[in-house]
């Protein structure tokens, strides 16, 4: 039982520590700019490219894979009741509403949020964090600021463009594996998929995107243990993420479900 509280406390600690880090994060990338010193644009840039560019590749594999299936395991259902037609909606609405937005996350989680987690706790173990403090500049500022934007730029940018190619990759199994006629899947497609599908994986790549980089930052700079430390934070880093992105992805979408019908 004691062990158990112990959990519990140390899990809000955790908790409210990266919310402050959350509030210095966003105040840095958003008000400290206009008055004082914080990151360069040309910084915000690179990591735009190694969170958003470098992961088109990946996401578009996973996703147009995904789209591919979704059909295989629908169609095979609704062709038991004559339902073959409502296959592309049903398609489409559970990739852009959920599973587009959901795994386009996971994906960057692995590969970017790892990576955060990664460099900033070799910083940290390497005693140049403390170095950026002694002279005078914020390590969130400097560190975590330009990941920040990068990320909540990029992942909804990833996250509609997963939803693309999952949408293609349905359309190649259902076209030919299954015999739908194209103009039949894209009007389906559309009959079925509403503005509030494409608003609500919208808004969850946001709070995904924040959730990605604040898990993995601050493991970074909470590292302790040397490089075996570095790769445990690593590990908790992308274990944590990956459970709050899935737990939020059930809030959000019942929400979406209960209070915009």
């Amino acid at each position: 039982m004691s062990g158990l509280f112990q959990s519990g406390i140390a899990f809000c600690s955790h908790v409210a520590s990266i919310s402050r880090l959350t509030a210095h994060t966003v105040y840095w990338s958003t008000v400290a700019p206009f008055y004082r010193k914080s990151f360069s644009w040309r910084s915000v840039a690179e990591q735009m490219d190694r969170a958003g560019v470098q992961s088109f590749f990946i996401v578009s594999l996973v996703l147009f894979l995904i789209g591919m299936i979704l059909v295989l395991q629908t169609a095979y259902l609704a062709d038991n009741y004559g339902q073959l037609d409502i296959v592309p909606g049903a398609v489409a609405v559970s990739l852009t509403r959920a599973i587009g937005p959901l795994l386009t996350a996971v994906v960057v989680t692995g590969r970017v949020g790892a990576a955060y987690a990664a460099e900033l706790g070799a910083q940290k173990v390497n005693n140049e964090i403390t170095a950026l403090e002694c002279m005078a500049i914020n390590p969130i500022g400097f560190l975590i600021a330009p990941r920040f934007l990068a990320l909540f730029i990029m992942l909804p940018v990833l996250s509609i463009y997963g939803c693309v190619l999952g949408l293609a990759g349905g359309y190649v199994m259902g076209v030919y594996n299954y015999g739908i006629a194209p103009s039949v899947y894209w009007e389906s497609t559309f009959d079925l998929m509403e503005m509030k599908d494409l608003v609500s994986g919208l808004v969850k790549s946001f709070v995904f995107a924040v959730v990605i980089c604040m898990v993995g930052c601050y493991k970074g700079f909470t590292v302790k243990g040397g490089s075996t430390g570095v790769g445990q934070a690593t590990m908790e880093a992308v274990v944590t993420s990956i459970v709050l992105i899935i737990a939020g992805d059930v809030v959000f979408t019942a929400l979406m479900i209960h209070y915009w019908p």
